[in-house]
């Protein structure tokens, strides 16, 4: 039994079109958007062997028993088609070559290729032109033996706040490349579109395999939940539930990708999470994850790395095993989730926002699936630090996954978020010292505070402490460098043990500074104690948009911030016990549909 596993595809946007070397490299040629078609001049040579369009057959191996793969090309013109394979030595691209295929065609006709079995790690093709050649389409096909193929039926659920241009652009594409298509998915496909902002016309929005779900403004977590929901209650159920970000760029062929792969899983894989690539949607070319990890200092980081999906090298190691960190989680920009793991597991914590798919990811403890070419693109998180969501958010909400126990046991959620309020006293940054006071006192109000509807209210209470950056034009007798604001300075021993001592001059210290001026420093949750030490102004830098906000020692904010944490968190040693003991009482109830239902009143 042979089916179609990849098809061919070309940029379908000016964007991406500027990026074209994800689709081809080499000669660029003539894309036709309206047609859908590529011209490529005389002479020239096109490299198919792509992140959107190589045929990655180390992946398609292990994750289904494919057998002999072959390519079919829509051609017009005349050329010559050779096989390409790719596997890495050590760090370097080795290319193998499968043999060089001729065709004439004065019209459009299809040219089918068995592709030699092989052991490359990624397969792909490059068409050399002898006259002016016309790409019109082609796909990869594999075979499978009777029997192996799973009954699967899709569910995106895509929850947005007020982002009509992104999610009504979305949706189009996967009805006009889907569902409204002749397509063999297309029966066993649906959407749920959660509108936490209720500014979508659900009337005109909603079609055959479409459904608008107006509800309430809580959070990433209540609208993911929510789509969960829906997708496991819609006739027929959905066998796997995809979560996506509303603010993104998709390609639905990475959707049909993800179908087909779910359609041919090893029993190994049945559990597995489909963890779709982030590429930066600012510079398209790169990758900023595709799995991520949290590290024992309670810190999130891509498995991976930055990788220029330009390059084959990068190509490459893509498609390798990561390693390095134990402790894995997929984003929710491009998730997607066994319905049998949603009913074993329990829905979404809810948190409202940040951290929610770390937790479900720590939860289950999936293997994770990656493959080249199936990705979204998003706004990249450099120059969007925010106290409201990276100060309280991201402060509060470990602390609730480490109390209900889905915390890995080498990560200290409470001595992260000690550090972090103790850092921001340092740096004279109260606000943020505030917040991480806050949550932590949210969090201490036990799992009874989760169970109220007051996500948005908080948000918007602690948006009011975000600092407010002006153009670096407004200091210009401070002289700050771009590239070494990153880097710390090296302090004295003196220094260290004064700074330790009277917390940088805020206790114990009736004397002036140590250092006289205004300090330059990194603007984020940077901690940079040797640019700190000594003086008692700081100019707090946003490199990525060249503004600044002031920080100014304030001895009296200090004493009653102090002084409260101090009170809160020996309140917490006291009673850790019964703190974490209610948290996980509580968490069965916290992730299950009776809850979710009552909670967004459906």
């Amino acid at each position: 039994m042979e089916q179609l596993l990849q098809n061919i595809i070309f940029p379908q946007s000016s964007a991406l079109e500027g990026n074209y070397e994800l689709f081809y490299l080499g000669g660029r040629g003539i894309y036709d958007m309206e047609q859908k078609k590529l011209r490529l001049a005389d002479t020239s040579v096109t490299d198919f062997c792509s992140y959107m369009n190589s045929f990655s057959l180390i992946k398609w191996k292990e994750y289904t028993a494919v057998g002999p793969v072959r390519l079919v090309l829509e051609l017009s013109g005349r050329g010559q088609v050779e096989l390409v394979g790719y596997h890495l030595n050590i760090h370097s691209p080795v290319r193998q070559t499968f043999g060089v295929y001729d065709f004439d065609f004065a019209d459009e006709q299809e040219l089918d290729i068995p592709f030699p079995e092989n052991g490359e790690m990624v397969i792909g093709f490059e068409i050399r032109a002898l006259s002016d050649v016309t790409v019109y389409g082609g796909a990869w096909y594999g075979s499978y033996e009777e029997g192996q193929r799973r009954d699967v039926v899709l569910s995106i659920a895509t929850t947005t706040m007020k982002k009509e241009d992104f999610i009504t652009r979305n949706m189009a594409a996967l009805k006009e490349d889907i569902l409204d298509a002749d397509d063999d998915m297309k029966e066993n496909f649906y959407i749920h579109v959660v509108d936490n902002g209720r500014t979508l016309d659900a009337k005109a929005m909603n079609s055959w395999h479409l459904t608008v779900h107006p509800n309430k403004n809580t959070g990433g977590s209540g609208g993911y939940a929510r789509g969960m929901i829906e997708s496991l209650e819609q006739d027929p159920p959905a066998t796997h539930v995809l979560l996506m970000d509303d603010d993104v760029t998709i390609q639905p062929e990475s959707v049909r990708r993800t179908y087909h792969l779910l359609s041919y899983l090893r029993d190994e894989y049945k559990d597995s999470f489909i963890s779709g690539a982030m590429l930066l949607y600012e510079e398209m070319q790169f990758q900023h994850e595709d799995v991520g990890a949290i590290r024992d200092a309670c810190t999130l980081t891509s498995l991976k790395g930055l990788f220029d999906m330009t390059e084959k090298r990068s190509l490459l190691k893509n498609e390798e095993e990561g390693c390095g960190y134990g402790h894995r989680y997929a984003g929710w920009w491009y998730c997607c989730i066994p319905a049998h793991m949603i009913r074993e597991k329990g829905l979404p914590l809810p948190l409202f926002i940040r951290f929610d798919d770390v937790e479900f990811g720590l939860r289950c403890k999936p293997k994770f699936v990656t493959m080249n070419g199936i990705c979204i693109w998003h706004m990249g998180f450099a120059g969007k630090y925010n106290l409201a969501m990276d100060r309280y958010q991201m402060c509060r909400n470990p602390l609730v996954v480490d109390a209900v126990g889905s915390m890995p046991s080498t990560v200290n959620a409470p001595d992260y978020v000690r550090k972090a309020f103790r850092s921001e006293l340092l740096k004279f940054n109260y606000n943020a010292a505030e917040l991480i006071l806050r949550a932590f006192k949210d969090f201490l109000r036990g799992p009874d505070f989760f169970q109220i509807d007051q996500g948005e209210k908080i948000i918007k209470e602690n948006v009011q402490k975000n600092e407010k950056y002006q153009p670096m034009n407004n200091w210009p007798d401070i002289e700050v460098n771009f590239v070494e604001i990153y880097e710390d300075f090296d302090r004295k021993p003196l220094e260290t043990l004064w700074y330790r001592i009277t917390y940088n001059g805020q206790r114990l210290w009736p004397f002036g500074t140590l250092k006289k001026g205004m300090i330059p420093v990194f603007f984020s949750d940077v901690y940079q104690p040797g640019r700190y030490v000594g003086h008692d102004a700081m100019l707090a830098v946003n490199v990525d948009n060249r503004t600044a906000v002031e920080r100014h020692m304030d001895k009296n904010r200090y004493r009653a911030l102090k002084r409260e944490w101090d009170q809160a968190y020996r309140y917490y040693r006291r009673n850790r016990s019964s703190i974490v003991k209610s948290y996980q009482d509580a968490k069965p109830y916290l992730v299950s549909t009776e809850f979710w239902k009552k909670y967004l009143e459906i």
